[in-house]
């Protein structure tokens, strides 16, 4: 079983965004994460800040790694990420083994379909599924 590292940012109690970050086992722990984020109230913020929260959801470590961004960009939708690194390689270039996706506009419910997948997979599987 995966242990996803998940990190988001919103405000509590301030209008400074705050970091929080936990490690889920189950899929469902990451949903419900999700479901109790205040999508209504920092969609206000972004409005009037210009600046807003997100999610980082992360299988495995700071050198290989999966790992899904998603930014909101209205209440019910937002831009999602992937990026999976196999390999750093020399200097973080040379020998590199890495792909970036990029999925556009997606709903809440599409990203807790997607990153299902971080549960499912070893970081080096999710790398030949998404270079074919």
């Amino acid at each position: 079983m995966s242990l996803i590292r998940v990190v988001y940012a919103h405000r509590v109690d301030s209008e400074e965004l705050i970091s929080h970050e936990k490690e889920v086992r189950l899929h469902r722990e990451l949903c419900e994460i999700m479901d109790a984020y205040p999508w209504g109230a920092e969609m206000e913020y972004f409005e009037k800040y210009g600046e807003g929260g997100g999610f980082h959801f992360l299988l495995g470590d700071d050198k290989v790694y999966a790992c899904y961004q998603y930014v909101p960009v209205d209440l019910h939708s937002g831009l999602l990420d992937l990026d999976i690194v196999l390999k750093p390689g020399l200097l973080n270039f040379f020998g590199r083994k890495a792909i970036s996706k990029h999925f556009d506009i997606v709903s809440v419910s599409e990203v807790k379909a997607k990153v299902k997948e971080l549960f499912e997979h070893s970081v080096e599987s999710l790398y030949k599924k998404h270079n074919s």
